[in-house]
């Protein structure tokens, strides 16, 4: 209960921090909605398991790359300015190594992550020049979910936790098809640090995740 006041509270702060900015900031312009998706990859990553009696193990990672869903609603301030709210979904398969966990075995396991996040992006997009205009963009926010199923061979596991901090970087191209829609292609970096991934009844936890996907994507930008 305790964390998920916490979690909620966090995301409370983040909603009224860009309807504040919206109000703040909104004399002209228009609003949008961006869904998009598209294919993430990872470098090899480690994690920390922990016990309660204070024992600590390493776990390496293999990431494979998965799929990413993502839904935006933003206001263009200027032509050049924009806010953005998107709620982020990442799936990946990945191969790890467990002798604990509630998990008996000294083998590779298999395991899939899903990610999920809240995040608040500014976009900076350049004159555009014909149907054409590249831009960048800068975000922050917190996950609102994050859970490890782990597939061993006598036992499985999931592992949750939320209210981790998530910052990313992006980068694309904006094609113009109509006055209201435009094609967008992305390439966007996200880092994130998961922590307290645990299961009700254990006694052990994942800790220091590090989960940083790039990821490219297409979305479709829809101004109204």
């Amino acid at each position: 209960m305790k964390l998920l006041n916490s979690i909620s509270i966090k995301i409370l702060i983040l909603v009224l921090l860009i309807v504040v900015s919206f109000n703040v900031l909104a004399n002209q312009g228009a609003w949008y909605l961006k869904p998009s998706i598209g294919v993430s990859a990872f470098d090899d990553t480690d994690a920390e398991l922990n016990s309660i009696t204070g024992s600590s193990e390493k776990i390496e990672l293999e990431l494979d790359p998965g799929l990413t869903f993502a839904l935006g609603l933003g206001y263009f301030f200027t032509d050049n300015i924009s806010l953005e709210l998107s709620l982020n979904q990442h799936e990946n398969d990945a191969d790890m190594t467990f002798s604990s966990v509630g998990i008996d075995t000294n083998e590779d396991a298999k395991a899939d992550l899903t990610v999920s996040y809240l995040a608040i992006n500014s976009y900076w997009h350049v004159q555009r020049k014909g149907n054409l205009r590249p831009y960048l963009g800068i975000g922050a926010g917190i996950t609102t979910n994050a859970e490890v199923n782990v597939e061993a061979n006598i036992e499985d596991a999931s592992l949750e936790s939320d209210g981790d901090l998530v910052f990313q970087l992006m980068f694309g191209f904006d094609f113009e098809l109509t006055r209201q829609m435009a094609l967008l292609t992305e390439l966007k970096y996200t880092n994130i640090e998961l922590t307290d991934l645990e299961q009700n009844s254990a006694d052990q936890r994942l800790d220091n995740l590090q989960y940083s996907p790039f990821t490219l994507q297409l979305a479709l930008l829809y101004s109204f």
